[in-house]
């Protein structure tokens, strides 16, 4: 009796062990996203002039959408990062609209005004950095040439990208015009590090 009373104590104690190590580790590696962000949001702003825990806030609900749904938030941070030039746009200052999202007949959500390309145009306008990183998604799930992209594995952002570029072999037009969309997102990922997320 006295010894598997031993030995269930035994147990208890690699149990107690066990589980007091792994919730160390994950205090650890949170502390250490939370330091990532910091210092990558940080970067971001020292160059354009945004608000840190406006970039901080954006980069949390990407990598959110990341682990709920398999999207590269580094590549969402990084074409945010281009198109809304480090969250300064006068677009995203007036509509938080990182994307530069057009508000086409099929979003019934509010709309901002902007002149763009010769003449004022509707884009999509948003409350929070997550509604506007959880649009971007639906957005781009509404789009059947997008499907190659949203098939890539969450740490192939290369894939992605490519999967968001023009295809013209296949007729199917890409997130942006410029042929050199694709590079500039993977330049704007690899100036500030946005693999280290």
């Amino acid at each position: 009796m006295n010894t598997t009373n031993a030995l269930m104590g035994f147990k208890l104690f690699i149990f107690i062990l066990v589980a007091s190590s792994i919730q160390a580790q994950t205090s650890v590696n949170s502390k250490v996203y939370a330091v990532n962000y910091g210092v990558i949001a940080k970067m971001i702003s020292d160059s354009f002039g945004a608000p840190i825990p406006l970039v901080e806030e954006f980069i949390r609900e990407a990598k959110s959408l990341e682990k709920e749904e398999g999207i590269p938030a580094t590549a969402f941070i990084g074409i945010a990062i281009l198109e809304s030039s480090g969250f300064t746009s006068y677009l995203y200052k007036e509509a938080k609209n990182p994307f530069g999202m057009r508000a086409t007949k099929i979003w019934s959500g509010p709309t901002f005004i902007m002149f763009h390309e010769g003449a004022d145009a509707p884009f999509r306008k948003y409350d929070s950095p997550r509604a506007a990183v959880r649009d971007f998604k639906v957005f781009l799930a509404s789009r059947k040439w997008f499907n190659d992209a949203l098939k890539c594995p969450v740490n192939d952002v290369d894939c992605f990208l490519t999967g968001l570029s023009a295809n013209w072999a296949k007729k199917e037009p890409g997130y942006a015009s410029d042929p050199e969309w694709p590079k500039k997102v993977r330049r704007v990922i690899k100036t500030y590090k946005l693999e280290q997320l």
